[in-house]
């Protein structure tokens, strides 16, 4: 096969890779990926090839394989240096700071995105930029600087309606939801959810539509709406495992311990919380780690079993400390306190 041949090739083959991870099936882009990367140039940097290293990488941290992906990210930075693509630089520093994110590496994170962010602009890459405003506000929410992560979000957001990507406004409604649930307003953030969740639907995106699903369970069960909340997790897990999704199969599944520890099932409620922690320390997600521990703590509060609550739950402080997750530690600090003076 020609050279130009070969990367016509790849490429079409890269386009049914995106089809196929947009529409869950992972497993298959990840081959189709693999297949488009072995027709591109190995024994020179190719440009082409550090794209496609890095979207093979996304798919393997969707799938859990973090470790795996965080070493296609730094193949992918090394192409990019090689052939001075500002862009590909960027986007794969964006790729290696949400690996940092999720290990709780913050610092590391932060200096990532703002790396990424200048190369972007220099690149005047607007799209580039809107995902990474957006994820600066991730990291903001995290930290308790709710004000700065909606600033953040309100700029992603213009740039992604500029750009008319409907899928970049997903995201940003996305987080914008999570906000809003933050600061207890549910009613705004199921609005939001339900606007973000029309959107993905329409395009087929099964990944955000799961996403969607799930932080929309949140926001009903904070309102009391089991039946809502249940049917949401429900399709949040059927999503995650039509697409091979562990960590947002997990994510589901803590959420509907949640709707089953409000109706008084608490035995399923421990099972699934069991094992969606299982689930987030293999996958290294300390965040979501935190949080089932958060929500066993309070299982074992509601059996009246305060040792083994206090237990959980200065697990769960522990990790949002070390995270720097100002509000949850907060949250989960004053649960602490409530549940000594109880015992005392």
């Amino acid at each position: 096969m020609e050279k130009g041949d070969s990367r016509e090739a790849a490429l079409r083959l890269c386009e049914l890779a995106k089809g196929q991870e947009q529409g869950g099936a992972l497993e298959e882009a990840l081959s189709l990926y693999r297949e488009a990367l072995a027709l591109l140039p190995q024994d020179l940097p190719d440009e082409l090839a550090g794209e496609v290293t890095r979207w093979l990488g996304t798919v393997m941290r969707q799938l859990g394989r973090i470790q795996d992906a965080e070493e296609l990210f730094r193949k992918s930075l090394e192409i990019a240096e090689a052939v001075q693509s500002t862009e590909g630089q960027a986007h794969a520093m964006n790729c290696l700071a949400i690996v940092a994110h999720t290990r709780g590496e913050l610092e590391e994170a932060s200096t990532l995105y703002q790396r990424a962010a200048r190369l972007a602009a220099q690149a005047e890459a607007h799209r580039l930029l809107g995902m990474l405003e957006q994820n600066l506000g991730v990291l903001s929410n995290v930290r308790g600087d709710l004000d700065g992560a909606l600033v953040r979000y309100r700029a992603s957001l213009r740039a992604f309606e500029e750009a008319a990507d409907d899928q970049g406004v997903s995201w940003v409604l996305n987080n914008m939801g999570m906000l809003e649930t933050d600061l207890g307003h549910h009613k705004k953030a199921e609005e939001l959810f339900g606007r973000g969740l029309a959107i993905a639907t329409a395009r087929g995106d099964l990944q955000m539509e799961g996403l969607f699903h799930l932080n929309l369970a949140e926001a009903l069960n904070a309102q009391g709406h089991w039946d809502d909340a249940d049917a949401a997790c429900n399709r949040a897990i059927w999503i995650a495992e039509e697409r091979g999704d562990p960590v947002r199969r997990a994510d589901a599944l803590k959420q509907k311990a949640v709707v089953e520890r409000n109706r008084g099932q608490l035995m399923e409620a421990e099972a699934h919380l069991k094992e969606a922690l299982g689930v987030a320390r293999e996958c290294q997600e300390k965040l979501l780690s935190a949080e089932v521990l958060r929500e066993m703590g309070e299982l074992w509060r509601v059996r009246d079993q305060p040792e083994k609550a206090g237990k959980a739950w200065r697990k769960a402080l522990e990790g949002f400390n070390h995270l720097g997750a100002l509000l949850d530690a907060e949250a989960v600090g004053s649960l602490l306190a409530s549940l000594e003076k109880g015992v005392a």
